[in-house]
């Protein structure tokens, strides 16, 4: 008896020890394509790059998955994560350093918005695609799409990267943006004008929005989270909750789902809502694959949040 039962779990072994299986997407219905990230002076980097790693990741492990990312901003400018002096943060005493990373955005709010939601003007920003990567060269704030017959070096002394084929789709076809990210960070508390009025005529061309951290203040300013669940960063749970008056904040939450608005908590929850974000449109399998792959432990239940209590929420 106990030579069999040590067989069988010989035999058990290679299943044991055998790597996850990639499973396929379960969603039968038209997968969103084109990812927008609005981004701002002092937005906070995990706000933004913990979710887009999220879905590089994704869009690396399943190819066969168009996606197009633009990123969005008042300006063609680099948008510094660092907190630069400004006349309001000067008189709020704010500490200021020059410590920090700088983003190229790829479109800005005004002309995305005078295409009606899309990301036209022959750029075609920074793209994650199924297929041979589209190169693009940057100079003096423009964007230089490389001729289809050529090839790119992708630095002096790499191998040429070659350029799309004519199966790849053009800088105008990424169609209009359907998943809008919004993060947070020190530079919310600013008046955020444009970003605003970029959310609010935003959202009813978007099939999801997600808001990260003190990001769900721009939503609220907007009004798209009147009568809707939320939640936001618990440090700054007085000022953030401040901007809504008519949301139903959620105080004890990794994050909330309210319809086609998803919010985080604080930064780090970013990264939670994307994969539970993941798991609803794209399959729980797929999600817990990515999070694997990435060596992450996700947090599956949205009302586990410990920094509530921390913050006195």
């Amino acid at each position: 008896m106990r030579y069999s039962t040590f067989a069988s779990l010989l035999a058990a072994l290679p299943a044991a020890l055998a790597a996850p299986e990639q499973p396929e997407i379960q969603n039968t219905t038209a997968l969103p394509t084109h990812f927008g990230l609005l981004l701002f002076p002092h937005f906070q980097a995990l706000d933004a790059f913990g979710p887009m790693d999220v879905l590089n990741t994704l869009a690396m492990l399943y190819k066969n998955n168009t996606m197009h990312l633009s990123i969005i901003s008042k300006t063609m400018d680099p948008v510094f994560t660092a907190m630069e002096p400004t006349e309001r943060s000067m008189k709020m005493n704010m500490t200021h350093n020059a410590f920090g990373q700088k983003v190229v955005p790829t479109h800005t709010i005004k002309d995305v918005l005078a295409n009606g939601g899309k990301c036209l003007e022959g750029s075609l920003g920074h793209q994650a695609h199924g297929g041979p990567g589209h190169v693009q060269a940057r100079h003096e704030g423009h964007d230089h799409a490389a001729p289809a017959s050529s090839s790119v070096p992708a630095a002096p002394g790499a191998p040429a990267v070659p350029a799309p084929d004519a199966g790849m789709p053009a800088a105008d076809d990424k169609g209009a943006i359907e998943v809008l990210i919004v993060p947070g960070g020190g530079g919310t508390r600013e008046p955020m004008t444009e970003e605003i009025e970029f959310v609010k005529q935003m959202y009813p061309k978007l099939k999801y929005i997600i808001s990260v951290c003190t990001g769900a203040s721009i939503l609220a300013r907007a009004g798209i989270l009147d009568g809707k669940k939320a939640t936001t960063n618990k440090r700054a749970w007085e000022w953030a909750t401040g901007t809504g008056p008519k949301t139903e904040w959620v105080g004890a939450a990794r994050w909330v789902e309210d319809g086609n608005i998803w919010s985080s908590s604080g930064i780090s929850a970013g990264i939670d809502v994307t994969y539970a974000w993941i798991g609803k449109v794209y399959g729980e399998e797929v999600a817990d694959y990515v999070a694997q792959s990435s060596e992450y432990e996700r947090w599956t239940d949205a009302g586990n949040d410990p920094f509530a209590q921390i913050w006195d929420v």
